[in-house]
């Protein structure tokens, strides 16, 4: 087949014909006259449809247009070309590998990012928790809560009977009870990583009936013990996960963090888990089970009247589905 002949020495160009005989290349015009082993050619991957480029060990080179023919002919001497290049030249190979591609990111963004974010926020020490919860606090202070109204003597009595709840060995000395007013979130109830539990006054507006929310609280408990928000708030943000995974340093998240705990939505397992820890601390504390589902009934019907434009509820981030009702009616 016709071939461009360099020797590398000029940028002349030669035209010559390439032949391949038994374990030989063979070239030929215009005063060329060379013969070399097909093992000391080197024939380096043409992409796409670019001229293959042949480069002799003197530092000549011949350069064919009609790459797939050449590869052709080779591959009729029994000179198969390289696996990958094969590759590289399948349209559903590369239809496939988008496809590969595409599957590997989901299960990624759905099963590797929630476990890389869990073992990061496993991996963190109390002392990084309280850091990035001071953080959180002050911006929250700043720009949602507001200073509770409710009286006195009725967050005292709040906290005395949260006080007196039995909980989880390890649980019990990080939590602290605290009320804020906060008309953008309603009737709300949020933990940070450290162990604060903010109750809004539009919660306590709710109900008469304190054990409804001390089952709020005891929720709030099991994504605090569980370090639910904490892995929302790193897996907001890859690269936190990975500087917060190897070296243990919460600053990475800690711009994203507030941002990141008001629009938490929970996933349906992590809700499950801390709705079956709130169960276990109501029959702890020989209380039913049930002021949960009485809890998540109150908190969307408050949602109804509300309306959704009022910023994030407790249901936003906390969905009370029938199939949760249902679970949470069922225990005893």
């Amino acid at each position: 087949m016709r071939a461009t002949f360099f020797d590398g020495k000029t940028a002349r160009a030669h035209i010559v014909e390439l032949t391949v005989e038994g374990d030989m290349i063979v070239l030929a015009g215009e005063g060329i006259d060379r013969r070399h082993t097909i093992g000391a050619v080197e024939i380096p991957e043409a992409p796409g449809s670019t001229p293959r480029v042949l480069r002799f060990v003197d530092g000549a080179s011949c350069e064919v247009e009609a790459g797939d023919e050449l590869m052709a002919m080779f591959e009729r001497h029994g000179i198969a070309s390289e696996r990958v290049s094969r590759w590289e030249r399948s349209w559903k190979l590369a239809l496939a590998s988008v496809a590969l591609v595409v599957v590997a990111g989901v299960l990624g963004y759905q099963f590797g990012l929630p476990l890389l974010a869990r073992t990061a926020a496993d991996k963190l020490p109390p002392s990084a928790l309280d850091v990035l919860s001071r953080q959180l606090q002050s911006v929250l202070d700043a720009t949602v809560f507001a200073q509770s109204q409710l009286p006195d003597d009725r967050q005292a009595a709040l906290i005395r009977e949260f006080n007196a709840l039995t909980l989880p060995e390890g649980i019990r000395n990080r939590l602290h009870l605290h009320f804020r007013g906060a008309a953008s979130l309603g009737a709300n109830a949020m933990a940070l990583p450290s162990g604060a539990v903010f109750v809004t006054d539009e919660l306590v507006g709710l109900t008469k009936d304190d054990r409804i929310i001390l089952a709020v609280i005891a929720h709030e408990a099991g994504h605090v013990d569980k370090r639910h928000g904490l892995r929302q708030i790193i897996q907001s943000s890859a690269v936190g996960i990975l500087v917060t995974w190897y070296l243990g340093d919460v600053s990475a998240v800690g711009a994203a963090a507030p941002a990141a705990l008001l629009k938490a939505k929970y996933s349906r397992d992590l809700e499950r888990e801390a709705d079956a820890y709130a169960a276990d601390v109501l029959r702890a504390n020989q209380l039913p089970v049930t002021l949960l589902a009485d809890a998540l009934e109150l908190l969307e019907k408050s949602r109804g009247r509300t309306g959704t434009g009022r910023g994030a509820s407790y249901l936003s981030s906390h969905p009370a589905t029938a199939e949760r009702l249902e679970w949470i009616r069922r225990q005893r």
